[in-house]
């Protein structure tokens, strides 16, 4: 029975992100014209410090890590296995659907960056890294770091707004990148458990 019912949970939600997926590719145009004609300085100053992957990989990973490695060295292991391969995921669907950023002065505000040929790969949009990464570790995160749940919750939707607010990404961009980080983040966690535990898993984190 509960097999039974986490299959149609997944497939709930599966259908749901794709629902969400094709309204927001729908919107795309009007909600980057809507951020690219306004402008928050409150906003600015701390969103350019949330969407800096250099913060996300010291909220996400680092700290994370080394509260976890003395107690939970395999939770450390899988945090960074989801890490490498949601960033991996992301490229490789970059260099599949090859589509450009909505910020049309994105080659300018990259310092130059871009001019190196792997790099070019930062250059495509979909679908946000940002927004892949830390969805795909917010399940990891919330079972093993219970007490601080609604701080990685929110600062998660906080770095997919950044996104967008600041015209690197479509919405669409945001909403599969976090849909897909989700279900990568959520599968292997559940694998992990499964592997360790069998059926018999506990509610508590291991």
């Amino acid at each position: 029975m509960k097999k039974i019912n986490g299959t149609l949970a997944f497939a709930l939600s599966f259908m749901i992100g794709i629902l969400l997926f094709l309204v927001a590719l729908n919107f795309d145009t009007q909600v980057s014209l809507f951020f690219k004609n306004i402008e928050f300085p409150v906003f600015d100053a701390a969103l350019s410090i949330i969407t800096n992957f250099g913060a996300l990989f010291l909220l996400f990973i680092a700290i994370p890590s080394i509260i976890l490695y003395k107690k939970n060295k395999k939770s450390v292991y899988l945090l960074l296995l989801v890490f490498i391969i949601s960033i991996f995921l992301s490229f490789t669907i970059k260099l599949i659907v090859l589509r450009q950023r909505p910020m049309e002065t994105f080659s300018h505000t990259a310092i130059g960056i871009l001019n190196y040929p792997f790099l070019n790969i930062l250059y495509y949009s979909f679908p946000s890294m940002h927004s892949m990464v830390v969805f795909s570790l917010l399940p990891i995160l919330n079972r093993h770091l219970a007490k601080q749940k609604y701080f990685f919750i929110s600062f998660t939707f906080l770095v997919a707004f950044s996104r967008i607010y600041f015209g690197f990404h479509f919405l669409s961009d945001v909403v599969f990148g976090a849909f897909a980080g989700y279900f990568v983040g959520n599968y292997l966690l559940k694998l992990h458990l499964k592997l360790k535990y069998g059926e018999n898993k506990p509610n508590k984190p291991i």
